[in-house]
């Protein structure tokens, strides 16, 4: 939860809506991917928190 906050944190400082998002593997607890909002920044609609995350996790997983 740490982390999905320093995100949110991130992301405000950015001008963006404060929000934050973790994707964690379930078995080991190992993060596979964080992100904040990026909708103002790359003027992109579905860039979303938790969008960003899971697109990382499953980039990270080689989906």
């Amino acid at each position: 939860m740490a982390q999905a906050l320093d995100e949110a944190r991130a992301a405000a400082s950015r001008g963006e809506v404060p929000v934050g998002a973790v994707v964690v593997e379930a078995a080991t607890g190992r993060i596979l991917a964080r992100a904040g909002n990026e909708t103002e920044t790359a003027n992109d609609p579905t860039a979303h928190a938790e969008i960003l995350a899971l697109r990382r996790a499953a980039a990270e997983q080689g989906a």
